[in-house]
Protein backbone atom coordinates (compact mmCIF):
# COMPACT_ATOMS: atom_id res chain seq x y z
CA UNK A 1 0.00 0.00 0.00
CA UNK A 2 1.05 3.56 -0.63
CA UNK A 3 2.12 5.58 2.36
CA UNK A 4 -0.48 7.59 4.20
CA UNK A 5 -0.27 11.21 3.09
CA UNK A 6 0.79 10.40 -0.48
CA UNK A 7 -2.44 11.82 -1.88
CA UNK A 8 -0.84 15.04 -3.16
CA UNK A 9 1.60 13.01 -5.23
CA UNK A 10 -0.67 10.17 -6.31
CA UNK A 11 -4.02 11.83 -6.99
CA UNK A 12 -2.91 13.72 -10.14
CA UNK A 13 -1.30 10.54 -11.45
CA UNK A 14 -4.45 8.54 -10.74
CA UNK A 15 -6.60 11.18 -12.44
CA UNK A 16 -4.44 11.15 -15.56
CA UNK A 17 -4.49 7.36 -15.69
CA UNK A 18 -8.28 7.46 -15.43
CA UNK A 19 -8.55 10.07 -18.20
CA UNK A 20 -6.34 7.87 -20.38
CA UNK A 21 -8.92 5.11 -20.00
CA UNK A 22 -7.65 2.87 -17.21
CA UNK A 23 -10.09 1.37 -14.75
CA UNK A 24 -10.09 2.31 -11.08
CA UNK A 25 -9.10 -1.27 -10.23
CA UNK A 26 -6.06 -1.12 -12.54
CA UNK A 27 -5.08 2.28 -11.15
CA UNK A 28 -5.44 1.05 -7.57
CA UNK A 29 -3.17 -1.88 -8.30
CA UNK A 30 -0.59 0.22 -10.15
CA UNK A 31 -0.38 2.95 -7.51
CA UNK A 32 -0.78 0.65 -4.51
CA UNK A 33 -3.83 2.47 -3.14
CA UNK A 34 -7.26 1.05 -2.41
CA UNK A 35 -10.07 1.33 -4.91
CA UNK A 36 -12.12 3.00 -2.16
CA UNK A 37 -9.44 5.69 -1.84
CA UNK A 38 -9.63 6.38 -5.57
CA UNK A 39 -13.42 6.50 -5.43
CA UNK A 40 -13.15 9.02 -2.59
CA UNK A 41 -10.66 11.22 -4.51
CA UNK A 42 -12.90 11.08 -7.56
CA UNK A 43 -16.05 11.91 -5.56
CA UNK A 44 -14.40 14.98 -4.00
CA UNK A 45 -14.31 16.58 -7.47
CA UNK A 46 -18.08 16.34 -7.92
CA UNK A 47 -19.93 19.61 -7.51
CA UNK A 48 -23.27 19.63 -5.70
CA UNK A 49 -26.20 19.21 -8.07
CA UNK A 50 -23.90 17.77 -10.75
CA UNK A 51 -24.30 14.20 -11.96
CA UNK A 52 -20.65 13.71 -13.01
CA UNK A 53 -17.35 14.37 -11.30
CA UNK A 54 -14.40 16.18 -12.88
CA UNK A 55 -12.54 12.92 -13.64
CA UNK A 56 -15.45 11.61 -15.72
CA UNK A 57 -15.89 14.95 -17.47
CA UNK A 58 -12.21 15.08 -18.43
CA UNK A 59 -12.30 11.49 -19.69
CA UNK A 60 -15.36 12.19 -21.82
CA UNK A 61 -13.84 15.38 -23.22
CA UNK A 62 -10.68 13.54 -24.22
CA UNK A 63 -12.63 10.76 -25.91
CA UNK A 64 -14.94 13.24 -27.61
CA UNK A 65 -12.06 15.36 -28.91
CA UNK A 66 -10.24 12.36 -30.36
CA UNK A 67 -13.42 11.00 -31.93
CA UNK A 68 -14.24 14.35 -33.53
CA UNK A 69 -10.73 14.66 -34.94
CA UNK A 70 -10.89 11.12 -36.33
CA UNK A 71 -14.28 11.87 -37.95
CA UNK A 72 -12.97 15.10 -39.49
CA UNK A 73 -9.92 13.28 -40.81
CA UNK A 74 -12.12 10.56 -42.29
CA UNK A 75 -14.33 13.15 -44.01
CA UNK A 76 -11.34 14.96 -45.52
CA UNK A 77 -9.84 11.65 -46.70
CA UNK A 78 -13.16 10.67 -48.33
CA UNK A 79 -13.37 14.03 -50.07
CA UNK A 80 -9.78 13.72 -51.34
CA UNK A 81 -10.43 10.18 -52.58
CA UNK A 82 -13.64 11.20 -54.36
CA UNK A 83 -11.92 14.15 -56.01
CA UNK A 84 -8.95 12.01 -57.01
CA UNK A 85 -11.25 9.49 -58.70
CA UNK A 86 -12.37 12.21 -61.12
CA UNK A 87 -8.93 13.69 -61.57
CA UNK A 88 -5.94 14.26 -59.34
CA UNK A 89 -6.12 17.90 -60.44
CA UNK A 90 -9.51 18.16 -58.70
CA UNK A 91 -7.87 17.74 -55.30
CA UNK A 92 -7.30 21.20 -53.90
CA UNK A 93 -4.19 22.12 -51.93
CA UNK A 94 -6.54 23.33 -49.17
CA UNK A 95 -7.76 19.73 -48.66
CA UNK A 96 -4.20 18.50 -48.19
CA UNK A 97 -3.49 21.42 -45.88
CA UNK A 98 -6.58 20.57 -43.79
CA UNK A 99 -5.58 16.92 -43.67
CA UNK A 100 -2.09 17.88 -42.57
CA UNK A 101 -3.41 20.09 -39.77
CA UNK A 102 -5.82 17.44 -38.47
CA UNK A 103 -3.05 14.83 -38.56
CA UNK A 104 -0.79 17.20 -36.62
CA UNK A 105 -3.48 17.64 -33.95
CA UNK A 106 -3.96 13.88 -33.69
CA UNK A 107 -0.21 13.33 -33.46
CA UNK A 108 0.10 15.99 -30.74
CA UNK A 109 -2.77 14.43 -28.79
CA UNK A 110 -1.26 10.94 -29.06
CA UNK A 111 2.16 12.25 -28.04
CA UNK A 112 0.63 13.90 -24.97
CA UNK A 113 -0.97 10.57 -24.05
CA UNK A 114 2.36 8.75 -24.46
CA UNK A 115 4.13 11.44 -22.41
CA UNK A 116 1.55 11.06 -19.66
CA UNK A 117 2.12 7.29 -19.62
CA UNK A 118 5.89 7.87 -19.48
CA UNK A 119 5.43 10.25 -16.55
CA UNK A 120 3.29 7.70 -14.74
CA UNK A 121 5.90 4.98 -15.32
CA UNK A 122 8.66 7.29 -14.09
CA UNK A 123 6.72 8.18 -10.95
CA UNK A 124 6.06 4.53 -10.21
CA UNK A 125 9.79 3.82 -10.57
CA UNK A 126 10.63 6.72 -8.28
CA UNK A 127 8.14 5.46 -5.71
CA UNK A 128 9.77 2.02 -5.81
CA UNK A 129 13.25 3.47 -5.34
CA UNK A 130 12.02 5.61 -2.45
CA UNK A 131 10.55 2.48 -0.87
CA UNK A 132 13.93 0.72 -1.17
CA UNK A 133 15.67 3.73 0.43
CA UNK A 134 13.12 3.72 3.26
CA UNK A 135 13.61 -0.01 3.74
CA UNK A 136 17.39 0.43 3.95
CA UNK A 137 16.93 3.25 6.46
CA UNK A 138 14.55 1.11 8.52
CA UNK A 139 16.98 -1.80 8.41
CA UNK A 140 19.82 0.44 9.53
CA UNK A 141 17.83 1.53 12.58
CA UNK A 142 16.05 -1.70 13.53
CA UNK A 143 17.43 -4.80 11.84
CA UNK A 144 20.80 -5.03 10.10
CA UNK A 145 19.69 -8.31 8.47
CA UNK A 146 17.27 -6.33 6.27
CA UNK A 147 20.07 -4.11 5.02
CA UNK A 148 22.35 -7.12 4.46
CA UNK A 149 19.61 -8.94 2.52
CA UNK A 150 19.05 -5.89 0.32
CA UNK A 151 22.78 -5.58 -0.35
CA UNK A 152 23.14 -9.28 -1.16
CA UNK A 153 20.19 -9.24 -3.56
CA UNK A 154 20.30 -5.67 -4.83
CA UNK A 155 20.54 -6.44 -8.57
CA UNK A 156 17.70 -8.97 -8.41
CA UNK A 157 15.60 -6.56 -6.36
CA UNK A 158 16.08 -3.73 -8.85
CA UNK A 159 15.26 -6.03 -11.78
CA UNK A 160 12.13 -7.21 -9.99
CA UNK A 161 11.15 -3.57 -9.36
CA UNK A 162 11.64 -2.69 -13.02
CA UNK A 163 9.42 -5.56 -14.10
CA UNK A 164 6.72 -4.86 -11.53
CA UNK A 165 6.60 -1.07 -11.33
CA UNK A 166 7.92 0.32 -14.61
CA UNK A 167 5.67 -1.76 -16.85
Amino acid sequence: MAEKGARAQLEPVARQMYIEGQSLTAIAEALQVSRNTLTDWKARTKAPNDDRDEWDKAREMKRGFEQRLEAIRENIMNEIEESALVSIKQVSPAMFDSLSKVDALLDRNRKAARDAQDTIAKQRGEMFLQFIKDLIEYGGKHDEAITAAIQDNFDDLIQWGREKYAA
